[in-house]
This record gives structure tokens, C-alpha cells and sequence, in this order.
């Protein structure tokens, strides 16, 4: 294969999961999304969509694995330049997804996919949480974890619903204090 083509492939690619993404703000569903619609949102041709897809659901799919590819690269870039502990880590991933917010509004808010959410939420917060280094019992891990990642979640996705209407510091100081709050009650 030629860089041309690679090159083209990768354009034509883009340009179909942007068409996704726009088209699922308006629509709120992948199922509501055509394959005609896809293409002229794109600007380019069924044949094209056909050489790569077979459905609009697939371009999603694409998308969601690219948004969580390089979400995992900047989390591990954030753990390599963040010393400073976990809330640096919270509030450059915070920034993260205001910088990136159609994005993370559409896949997260507007179409919010439960199993993209849960990978999502797996991937950046989990890690969070691993690297805090908790102690606890070992029985009453997978709960403790289950309830701040979706507590954390639940906050992250109203900042993004009410337009980041908090500071990230104020959200990081929130998000500390309620799970802090929370461990401490379970120490006891």
C-alpha cells in the first residue's frame, strides 16, 4: 500500500467519525443516524463508507476506540509529568476533557453509550483510584471502587452538562472531599 492511500484512508476516516459525532449531538442515537446521511454530512460517497463500513454503528465503535486510545496515552502522560499526587493528576485530566468537549459531551452526555461509559470510566478514573494506593479490605474493594468511580462520574458528567460552570479547582476539592469523606466513614 502507498502513503497516498494510507494517507487517504485515514483522512476519509476522520472525516466519517466527525460526520458521527456531529450527527449524534443532533439526534441523540446511532440508530437514528443513515448511512446516506453519514456520507453527505462527510461529504463523501457510499462506495467510500462501504470500502471501510458496513453501518454507522461501526464508525462509532472506531471513534469511541480512538477517543479511548488516546485518553490511555494522555493519562500516562499526565502520571509522567504529575508528581505532585492525585489531585494534579484529577485536575490535568479534568482540563483534558474541557479542552476535548465535543467529544467527551457527545460520547459521555448527549449519546451516552453505557459500555463506552464504563470503559471510559475504567480506564481514567479507576486508575486514578489504583494509583492512590488504598487500603482496604480486600472483600469490600470492588464495591468501594463501583461507588467512587460512579459517584466521580456523576460529577464529571454534570460539570460537562452545566458548561463547566465550576473551576477545576473547585471540582477537584469537590471530588476529594465527598470521596474522602466517604473512605473515612468506611475506616471506621
Amino acid at each position: 500500500m502507498n502513503t497516498k492511500d494510507n494517507q487517504r484512508t485515514r483522512l476519509s476516516k476522520k472525516l466519517f467519525q466527525n460526520a458521527v459525532l456531529e450527527l449524534l449531538e443532533e439526534k441523540g442515537g446511532i440508530e437514528k443516524i443513515s448511512v446516506r446521511e453519514l456520507c453527505a454530512r462527510a461529504e463523501l460517497n457510499r462506495s467510500t463508507f462501504y470500502a471501510h463500513y458496513t453501518e454507522p454503528r461501526e464508525v462509532l465503535a472506531e471513534a469511541e476506540e480512538d477517543v479511548l486510545r488516546e485518553t490511555a496515552e494522555h493519562i500516562k502522560k499526565i502520571g509522567e509529568q504529575q508528581k505532585g499526587g492525585g489531585a494534579q493528576y484529577v485536575s490535568s485530566f479534568l482540563r483534558y476533557i474541557r479542552e476535548n468537549d465535543k467529544i467527551f459531551r457527545v460520547l459521555l452526555v448527549t449519546a451516552a453509550d453505557p459500555a463506552f461509559k464504563s470503559r471510559f470510566m475504567q480506564l481514567s478514573l479507576l486508575n486514578l483510584f489504583e494509583h492512590m494506593q488504598l487500603t482496604m479490605d480486600a472483600a469490600k474493594q470492588q464495591y468501594i471502587y463501583s461507588y467512587l468511580l460512579n459517584g466521580s462520574f456523576g460529577i464529571i458528567t454534570q460539570w460537562i452538562r452545566s458548561d463547566y460552570a465550576a473551576a477545576v479547582p473547585e471540582l477537584v476539592e469537590l471530588l476529594f472531599t465527598l470521596n474522602a469523606s466517604a473512605l473515612e466513614h468506611l475506616a471506621r
